[in-house]
């Protein structure tokens, strides 16, 4: 190696930045003062906050109960809280990825009692000196005096016991807010709890836990003389599917947003709520990027928006996105049905066709919010039916209503129907109160006429009897003389003939009346209303490429076609099967991986690999391999074996075997 000079590796180098100088602000995107990007950003800040009202309000009562029980510690002086920690355990639910925000809000809402609060993950709490280490820097630190902090190994109870003497009040309690239970080792929780029992005659120690499944984890996981130590006091979370409800309540079950998933893609988000991992923020997250791919590029979609900014949103509309709504399928239907009705006027002329458009946008509006309304009608009157054959929850009503092509088709509803005829009169009379009070809510002419109706089927049915009139004709006198053909007759007529009390007869012709004029009508499934797609995303396969993408496929792509991810000319490919000197050395390895059988040959996979690498090789065989070459051919090897796609075989030790 010849000698060089280690200054000549070593430039100083005037750059262009100063101290002072401000940074240039990033120029905005040109998409958004775009009208489809407008219309999102909209319909999105109206979600987030009916999501933060109802977050608010999951955890308000919560929240309280916690402060009530570390102020009531505050109060109480260390002898009177003998030696027990202090300990909130809060039934969190199975996600421990939703409660991020709601432990933000728990540390916040208890700032003005103490100052001292540690929040403890499970990635804290490997080893005893790791959550020691931890819990004691948090309680320590401080934002505002950050030159008086103490390193973490640092961290004793020794100095966290001297630093409370000098700048704590001794009523003021140390909390340390553990958030995943489960998670954490047990054996460092037990060796935790008995530290800090033994500064007990010193300091107020609170201890919050996180438990995902039931309090029953806590006694499992520690030992009897760790649980006598501890005084106990749980706090229930709402549920994870309860929360669900409410957020569907207030996006998609809510006149109030206009965007609406239907079909494929509503069943696919709550499939994977429900299956895989119980996480709300996952379920909103996804419902963005399935609004995200609804409304991009696509200033159609800009009139998906409330009724008073119908007739301004077409307005700005240019000619060219007047044609592509014209195109849209549901539009086609609709104005083909027009010019069957009426040949005179041409609807898709310019301004009866904005006319005829602001008419159905405006009709849509009408018809959902008829159709959510009469949904819930639907499920308070058979969601408490026995086996629940159409579901308890709303949202299973509304994946079949959308998903579905006829409701009243499918055998759990024709089920509902027959099973609402077992109800007492004064269960089936209860139900029909509920749903006039659904139905009161609405303000909408044709609710007022099905609200009319019903309370005039009420009145027939409490005023209904509910004996059986049995009729002279009913019963086959011995002095009749019939034939045995003229008695068989008699006989199956009177069998087939069903006598009714009078309660009977009415419920039936209330039920048929709600099948027929209400479900009928008002229950038909929102893809086959005109203008649905401005309004309704229902692309399952479009989301599910997002939301659930295949690792597998990609890596196959990335490998087989580098240019699609590289975007270089030099991995342009002519055709699949074209291996180019010019692809990374881990993509030609994997095409030529691609061509051979079960079983590799080591030897013959380098000499492919140099045919392509090395250009003047000629393709013949190379026994004296440049060592540059064979370097890249064995990294290549082995992170391809990094990715799963081949393993050594133990067969021969010169080949190796393919996974894939």
């Amino acid at each position: 190696m010849d000698n060089v000079s280690v200054s000549k590796g070593v430039f100083v180098h005037k750059g262009n930045y100063k101290i002072g100088r401000k940074q240039r602000k990033c120029k905005l995107s040109d998409y958004l003062n775009e009208p489809w990007y407008l219309a999102y950003e909209k319909i999105w800040t109206s979600i987030q906050n009916a999501i933060e009202d109802i977050r608010s309000n999951m955890i308000q009562q919560i929240l309280q109960d916690l402060k009530s029980f570390v102020s009531k510690v505050r109060d109480k002086s260390i002898e009177q809280l003998g030696n027990e920690i202090q300990t909130a355990i809060l039934l969190t639910g199975v996600n421990i990825s939703d409660h991020a925000i709601m432990f933000e809000r728990i540390v916040y809402k208890l700032k003005p009692i103490t100052q001292h609060i540690a929040v403890i993950w499970s990635r804290d709490s490997n080893n005893i000196k790791n959550i020691m280490e931890e819990s004691i820097y948090q309680l320590i630190y401080d934002k505002e005096n950050e030159d008086s902090q103490v390193k973490k190994s640092q961290c004793t109870m020794r100095s966290l016991k001297s630093w409370h003497q000098k700048n704590c009040d001794p009523s003021d309690p140390l909390v340390i807010i553990i958030t995943d239970f489960e998670s954490s080792s047990s054996a460092v929780l037990h060796d935790f709890i008995l530290i800090l029992s033994s500064y007990l005659n010193t300091m107020k120690f609170i201890l919050i836990f996180g438990v995902a499944t039931t309090l029953h984890a806590i006694h499992r996981s520690l030992t009897y003389n760790v649980t006598s130590k501890l005084n106990v006091q749980v706090f229930h979370m709402q549920t994870q599917i309860n929360i669900l409800s409410d957020v569907l309540d207030n996006t998609i079950f809510c006149k109030n947003i206009p965007f609406k998933l239907t079909g494929r893609a509503f069943q696919l988000l709550t499939d994977i709520f429900l299956f895989y991992d119980f996480s709300v923020e996952s379920f909103l997250q996804s419902y963005k990027i399935c609004m995200i791919q609804h409304f991009y590029a696509n200033n159609v979609n800009s009139l998906c928006c409330q009724l008073q900014e119908i007739e301004g949103r077409i307005a700005s509309l240019t000619d060219a996105d007047l044609e592509e709504i014209k195109k849209l399928p549901s539009i086609e239907r609709y104005v083909q049905q027009l010019k069957e009705r009426d040949s005179k006027t041409d609807p898709l002329e310019s301004n009866n066709f904005k006319e005829t458009l602001t008419t159905l946008l405006i009709q849509f509006h009408k018809y959902m919010h008829r159709f959510l309304i009469i949904l819930r009608c639907l499920h308070n009157l058979t969601s408490t039916l026995p086996n629940a054959p159409m579901g308890k929850q709303l949202r299973e009503y509304y994946t079949k209503a959308v998903y579905m092509k006829n409701l009243r088709e499918s055998d759990e509803y024709k089920e509902c129907l027959q099973l609402l005829s077992f109800l007492s009169k004064a269960e089936f009379i209860s139900k029909l109160y509920s749903i006039l009070t659904i139905i009161k809510s609405s303000k909408d002419s044709s609710m007022k006429r099905i609200k009319a109706v019903l309370q005039d089927h009420i009145k027939t049915i409490e005023a209904a009897s509910l004996e059986v009139d049995i009729t002279p004709a009913d019963i086959v006198s011995t002095s009749e003389k019939l034939s045995r053909l003229q008695l068989k007759q008699k006989l199956l007529k009177m069998s087939q003939k069903q006598s009714r009390s009078p309660y009977k007869q009415a419920q039936q012709d209330v039920i048929n009346y709600l099948d027929q004029n209400v479900f009928a009508i008002y229950l038909v499934n929102p893809n086959y209303v005109p203008a649905n797609e401005i309004f309704c995303f229902s692309d399952g396969n479009l989301a599910k490429q997002h939301i659930r993408g295949s690792l597998r496929a990609a890596i196959h792509t990335g490998l087989n076609d580098p240019q699609c991810y590289l975007n270089c000319e030099c991995c342009k490919l002519v055709n699949d099967d074209a291996i180019l000197s010019t692809l990374p050395d881990l993509s030609i390895i994997y095409k030529l991986h691609l061509e051979s059988r079960k079983l590799i040959n080591m030897y013959d996979w380098l000499q492919a690999f140099l045919i392509i690498v090395d250009a003047g090789n000629d393709a013949k065989e190379q026994r004296d391999v440049n060592p540059k070459l064979q370097a890249r051919f064995t990294q290549a090897v082995a992170e391809l074996e990094f990715l799963g796609f081949i393993k050594s075989s133990r067969k021969k030790t010169d080949h190796v075997k393919r996974l894939i």
